[in-house]
């Protein structure tokens, strides 16, 4: 099968790209003239030039494949005028181009956990009814929509906190972690699912070769789509010993912080974002996110595709060697 990714170039692009073309997949790569390409290009990745904010150079490489992965969005910086263009205009765009096409390919679109919300006393399942908590959960979620209304073949995926080898998201709580502390932003003993990129990207392929389309079993909630995470959903609070076993560290010391004291630091931290135009790690739309319950989800749709994560712990480890041959910690 012939497979455009957009987003290729990003940290999960990378893995998503390598899991294709295990699986005897071409992949041609949506990048932008500027992009790096060498890692792509050594695995057999072709590339076409292009835009998702940009339709007209979305055409044509649509037109020529039998699938798209639509991972290209925008994460941070909830403030910025790009943000909604790009997450929910972005994935109008694509599939719109794929609408077009005589023959429209199968769109397999990469949401978030944060377009279904936090989950209340059970991990959450695709059925039930999505709240969103956060203006990151809002447009992702309205990009599910969009992508929706074009009524082609389409499948959603929502991943819920992924990391892995080459990510500096999460790379920030293994650095805590090898201080020896390790920060838990609210009172309340909330739970976490995570995936790895390199088992979210396995999911993806199975998803596209064998799972279930929007629409196709009726409009009952939740078909098409899927959530994807490992089997443990640890307390956030317990995570920080499962890095510290990662890294051959003892446990660390576990930080409360109330709730209000983040809300605080989350202000700050939006504001002088805002002002140097950067990310923050904390701002306030994280802070909705970290303070609304806990984020956890089930994966037996996932796993009913022959599909399985590896051990929570096996990751980590994976993980933290990579951070520390590559002098990240």
């Amino acid at each position: 099968m012939q497979v455009l990714v957009t987003g290729a170039t990003g940290f999960i692009g990378g893995y998503v790209s390598a899991a294709l073309i295990d699986a005897g997949h071409e992949v041609t790569a949506l990048v932008r003239a500027s992009s790096s390409r060498d890692a792509l290009a050594a695995r057999g990745v072709r590339f076409a030039v292009g835009d998702v904010l940009d339709a007209a150079t979305l055409r044509a490489p649509v037109a020529e494949v039998h699938a798209v992965i639509h991972l290209a969005s925008l994460l941070k910086m909830p403030w910025s005028p790009d943000f909604r263009a790009v997450n929910v205009g972005g994935t109008a765009s694509v599939v719109a181009a794929a609408k077009a096409c005589k023959t429209p390919p199968i769109v397999v679109v990469v949401s978030s956990l944060a377009a279904a919300g936090p989950s209340k006393g059970t991990p959450r399942r695709e059925d039930e009814v999505p709240a969103p908590v956060s203006r990151y959960g809002d447009v992702k979620l309205a990009a599910e929509h969009a992508a929706v209304a074009a009524g082609i073949p389409l499948s959603i995926v929502r991943p819920p906190m992924v990391f892995g080898e080459g990510d500096r998201t999460v790379l920030s709580l293994f650095r805590t972690v090898e201080r020896g502390f390790h920060v838990v932003p609210t009172l309340e003993s909330n739970a976490v699912s995570l995936v790895h990129a390199r088992d979210l990207a396995k999911a993806l392929v199975r998803v596209l070769e064998a799972g279930e389309r929007v629409g196709e079993k009726g409009t009952a909630q939740g078909t098409g789509v899927y959530h994807v995470a490992g089997d443990e959903r640890p307390a956030y609070a317990d995570l920080g010993a499962l890095i510290a076993q990662a890294l051959g560290k003892p446990a660390p010391r576990v930080l409360r912080v109330p709730s209000a004291l983040t809300f605080g630091a989350a202000a700050i931290g939006e504001a002088v974002a805002r002002l140097r135009d950067r990310p923050a790690f904390l701002n306030l739309d994280k802070y909705r996110e970290v303070t609304g319950g806990s984020w956890t989800c089930a994966n037996d749709k996932a796993r009913a595709l022959g599909w399985s994560a590896a051990p929570l712990a096996d990751r980590l480890a994976e993980t933290a060697k990579w951070y520390r041959a590559k002098g990240w910690l």
